[in-house]
């Protein structure tokens, strides 16, 4: 009887899987709200997400892929047990869905530990989590990405660079947009500012899969613009 259930589940989920919408990208948006995250920063960087999803021509280029859509999460994360949900999947494909995005993005309610003087980083398990979250996407597709944005290293947690690899392995590209010059930096540095530059960190440990790369920011004042610069060249390359 086990041997039926599991078969019969496993033909449900194939029907349900060629049911499914076809989409050109499941975008898993990551953003880091840990403790070196000041508020200010906490709005641009949503603010920044917002105003890249809606962007006229990164609209232009979701909408000349083959499928002409994706579907994007939007979530906010530190430690191991701190991911909150801001926006659930949405299909965005033309303008009216991206701006209906992108006004979620902004009305998100913020996360409820936010306020916790203690907020470590692990972006090992928000790689876990988006992993976790592409199950539950209303669409399939065979580019999934994750794209972290953050101002730190992993410092909790399993090991960035192990999960990493399991993550690459199942198919998952991971990029970065590495925010540096954060304004409020841990005492010793080491985390904000890694020996090699965060950017070197990220490359070294964070990204992975066919094409990923990892995008520097000067501070969060530039965070919108290189969002924006980030989302072009993951979608530049929809065939």
């Amino acid at each position: 009887m086990p041997r039926m259930v599991l078969g019969l589940g496993l033909l449900l989920w194939a029907a349900t899987q060629a049911r499914a919408e076809q989409v050109d990208i499941l975008l898993c948006l990551a953003a880091d709200v840990s403790e070196s995250v000041t508020v200010h920063e906490y709005h641009l960087q949503k603010q920044g997400h917002a105003s890249a999803i809606e962007d006229p021509e990164v609209v232009d280029l979701i909408a000349s892929g083959p499928h002409g859509r994706i579907a994007v999460l939007y979530v906010e994360w530190a430690d191991q047990e701190q991911q909150h949900e801001g926006v659930d999947w949405q299909v965005v494909g033309d303008l009216p869905s991206a701006r209906d995005a992108a006004q979620r993005i902004r009305a998100a309610a913020m996360p409820p530990w936010i306020s916790r003087s203690v907020r470590n980083t692990s972006i090992s398990e928000v790689v876990h989590y988006c992993l976790r979250r592409f199950q539950t996407a209303p669409a399939v597709s065979r580019r999934r990405v994750i794209d972290i944005s953050s101002d730190g290293t992993n410092n909790v947690g399993a090991r960035i660079d192990q999960v990493r690899d399991a993550a690459v392995a199942k198919g998952v590209v991971i990029n970065a947009l590495a925010i540096e010059d954060s304004v409020s930096p841990f005492p010793d540095g080491t985390h904000t500012r890694p020996i090699g530059g965060l950017v070197g960190y990220f490359e070294s440990n964070v990204v992975g899969g066919p094409g990923a790369f990892v995008q520097a920011a000067r501070g969060y004042s530039s965070f919108g613009e290189m969002i924006r610069r980030k989302f072009l060249l993951e979608l530049a390359g929809l065939e």
